[in-house]
């Protein structure tokens, strides 16, 4: 992804558009004045006042929709932010609240079976527009540049992202020099993804996983907690990737009122990956990365810290 630029007047989203904008009746509290919402947007404050932000915008609706409007202003002057316009078109609607819609859909669907949960992601718009605003607003971690020299420390050529979405990991390992398959549900941001690289990257279903091509090492960002059987859709490929790439599950994630999600103790992941072969290298905060027992000894240890 190019340095953020600014998007043409008619790409931005309307400030009057914006729900409960702060004005007379409705002063701005010293949770979200602009300078705090940035330093939690940035996640610049230390792990106590994270977490007690969070838990005053899951309770304060005006904080809550403040917060909504203030991640899509700081999306509208990123690339990927034009890059979804011009995908959407008048589909697009500034402001939506799209972790709030996400979760009001997912409620209503209530999808049970493995074909219900599939065809629920393979229609929804809002996941797209909410992976989009993550990301454009600068709230997502820097997955890929932290992973980079743990990548090269093992040799790595060849990965297959799993849960892709957007496909912006997909495209930046692509871009660092990996040969990268996509792995996710046809849906919008799939669909997202071929707009944004011309079909240059191949994008499988979850149904295709066992016969996917050989890799070296799996990605799997934002994702274990999608699934709700690990062992039984990635079992296959977690017993012979050499190197397995995730976000530091040593943390606890809040993911607010989304019941898709499957909350797993960082205990319970770290046995099932271990019954695969593979331990746990440590985490530098951003990345957690695990490794097949046999191979530690032969490649260096990333600079991180071990689990608890």
């Amino acid at each position: 992804m190019s340095d953020p630029d600014i998007v043409p007047e008619a790409a931005m989203p309307h400030s009057g558009t914006a729900p409960d904008a702060p004005g007379p009746d409705h002063p701005a509290c010293e949770f979200t004045t602009p300078a705090v919402l940035h330093a939690y947007l940035h996640r610049h404050m230390d792990p106590a006042a994270m977490d007690a932000m969070r838990r005053h915008l899951d309770g304060c609706e005006r904080c809550w929709h403040r917060w909504n409007r203030h991640r899509w202003d700081a999306a509208a002057h990123h690339p990927l932010y034009t890059e979804l316009a011009d995908f959407l078109g008048p589909r697009l609607r500034p402001y939506l609240d799209s972790s709030k819609a996400l979760a009001a859909e997912w409620d209503a669907a209530d999808p049970q079976t493995d074909t219900e949960i599939a065809e629920f992601f393979r229609s929804s718009l809002s996941y797209l527009i909410n992976l989009v605003i993550w990301e454009a607003s600068g709230n997502r971690p820097p997955y890929v540049a932290t992973a980079l020299p743990t990548l090269t420390q093992y040799g790595i050529r060849t990965v297959l992202d799993v849960g892709c979405g957007i496909g912006s990991d997909a495209i930046a390992l692509r871009r660092n020099g990996f040969t990268v398959t996509g792995c996710d549900y046809r849906s919008p941001s799939t669909q997202f993804v071929h707009h944004r690289t011309n079909g240059t990257i191949t994008v499988v279903e979850p149904i295709a996983l066992p016969t996917a091509p050989g890799t070296d090492a799996l990605w799997i960002i934002d994702t274990l907690d999608h699934i709700p059987d690990v062992g039984r859709s990635l079992g296959r490929l977690l017993a012979h990737a050499r190197l397995v790439v995730t976000e530091d599950l040593t943390h606890t994630h809040q993911h607010g009122r989304q019941r898709f999600h499957h909350r797993r103790p960082y205990s319970e992941l770290a046995g099932l990956l271990a019954s695969y072969g593979l331990t746990s290298l440590g985490n530098d905060g951003v990345c957690q990365y695990w490794a097949r027992t046999k191979a530690r000894g032969s490649h260096p240890t990333p600079n991180s810290r071990p689990p608890p």
